[in-house]
Order: structure tokens, then sequence, then C-alpha cells
């Protein structure tokens, strides 16, 4: 019999990652492409970085199956959209859509169940069962949510600051530094800035400053990071599922992962909340997710 060959898609917003695998994981070979997030790309540009990508890897179709995980990619829309493209692209082939959360938690836990979470510019908890049945909370967008994450503690310092300064909240002495990080002189410019110029990432970027202020002791920067962690938390434990017997969370995003006062008080709050849950560290890539869920879910 013939050699079956597989393929994970792991799409990201600027760069989107493909790798072919055999029946037994091994990854054979490993491709760049353009972005296939429907969120950050036009459709008509999405499928033709698709086109591009398979085309580098012709020499192993046809597929046995394939993942794609992406933003957005667990909502009935986006799926509807991408099953259209791929009824052109790969005909005969089945292929598991689903989240990048998904793909992420698969192949941080190298295996199918257990629990993830992402906190960078936004945030997103996520379990999943053997069977596949899924809980999400977060990853409803800046506008809507994303607590923890970098754009929200962000958004605090912004917010609560301009509190603070008619004595409505906690004393800071952020509000310069996070005027001077947005390049403004004075805090009523922050009314145009954050309405009508900033981007998210602009304002996600400036999260890092309220870990300096932290460090000094300011008193709002501190409860800011500490109603991250606790926000963080809730993410975890509203998705808790007691099907899932694989009591293992991993973490992402540079929130969790580089924060030097949000995740040692995420952990112990954790610990708290959840006692029973694990936190390890990743023993693969949201790529080789894909790759797992390929040659298991089709």
């Amino acid at each position: 019999m013939s050699e079956r060959y597989f393929f994970g898609l792991d799409g990201g917003g600027t760069q989107s990652r493909l790798a072919v695998c055999d029946s037994t994981g091994t990854i054979l070979k490993e491709v760049y492409g353009g972005t296939t997030n429907l969120y950050t790309g036009k459709s008509e540009q999405v499928a033709l970085n698709l086109k591009a990508l398979f085309t580098q890897v012709e020499q192993y179709f046809p597929f046995a199956g394939g993942c794609i995980g992406s933003a957005g990619l667990g909502r009935e829309r986006e799926k509807v959209l991408f099953k259209d493209m791929l009824s052109t692209l790969l005909p005969t082939v089945p292929v598991y859509l689903c989240s990048d959360g998904e793909i992420l938690l698969v192949g941080g836990l190298a295996g199918l169940e257990g629990y993830a979470l992402i906190s960078g510019t936004g945030s997103l908890a996520l379990s999943r069962s053997s069977d596949g049945s899924l809980k999400r909370a977060g990853g409803y967008g800046y506008l809507l949510g994303d607590e923890g994450s970098a754009y929200w503690i962000a958004h605090q310092a912004l917010m609560r600051s301009l509190r603070s300064l008619e004595n409505r909240d906690l004393k800071t002495t952020m509000l310069p530094s996070l005027l001077e990080g947005c390049s403004l002189s004075k805090a009523e410019d922050l009314i145009a800035y954050v309405h009508h110029q900033a981007a998210k990432a602009d304002i996600a970027k400036l999260a890092p400053l309220v870990t300096v202020f932290a460090k000094e002791g300011d008193l709002l920067a501190n409860d800011i990071l500490q109603c991250a962690a606790k926000e963080l938390v809730s993410l975890v434990v509203s998705v808790q599922n007691p099907a899932i017997r694989a009591k293992e969370l991993v973490l992402a995003g540079g929130v969790l992962e580089k924060d030097p006062i949000v995740r040692p008080l995420f952990i112990q709050a954790l610990k708290e909340a959840l006692p029973e849950l694990q936190i390890i560290t990743a023993r693969g890539t949201a790529l080789e997710g894909a790759c797992l869920l390929a040659r298991t879910s089709v």
C-alpha cells in the first residue's frame, strides 16, 4: 500500500505555515506563505495564498486528510468560506477546520484533550475532550473582551490613569510615560488618539510600561496587573469540563510567557482556584497540533 500523507496548516495573521506529515506524524516538509486569516486578509487574497502554499507540496498529492487552524475558523461562517476555496484546491480531501486556539492546545499538549490559555494582544481560553468537544471563553476581540491581555492591560492603564487624574481611582505616576508612549503631550490628547487614530497594536504595546511601574510600587499599575491575573484565571475556570481526564494546561502569548508580574500572580491564583490543574511547558507547536488533528480527525 502506498504511503498516506497529511497536511497541517497554521494560518497566521501575517504568515502561514504548512507542514506535510506521514501516517506516523513525522513531518516531511514545511513551507511558508502569506496570511490565510480571513480577519486580516480579503477572501480573494486568502484563496491565492492557499493555492501558493499547496503548489509547494504538490508532490504529496492526493492527501489522505488535512487540518487548517486559523483565527475565527471555529465559527460556521468562516468554515463555509474555506470549504468553498478548498473545493477547488483539494476537491476530494477531508479537511478539519478549527480555530488557531485548538491547534495550539493539541500541539502544546501533544494530545487531543486538555486546556489552553492564550494571552498576547488578545486573550482566549479553550478546553478539548478526547472526543473533540470544545469549550471556549473569551476571544471576542478588544472591543468586547480580551480580558487580561496586553491590550486590556494597556487600555485599563490609560482609562484608569485619567480617572486617577480626577481623584476617582488609585494614585499613579504612569500618565506622563503613557502619553510619551503614544507620542502625545497632554492628557486630553488621548481622546482623539484612542478613538480615532490608534490601532489595537498601538495600545497593546504600552502594556510593558504598566509592569515597569508596578515593579516600582505604583498602586494603580499593581492593581491592574492583579486584575489581569484574576481575569485570566476566570477564563480557565469557565472552560472546565469533568469529561477531560488530562488535567494539564498549556500557556501561550507574550503576557503569560514574558510578564514577570502577571505570570506568577496568575499561577498562584490558579492554584487556589483549580489546584488539580497542572501548568506544563508546551510539548509541541501549533503546526504540529494541526498535523495531529489531520491524522486523527478526518
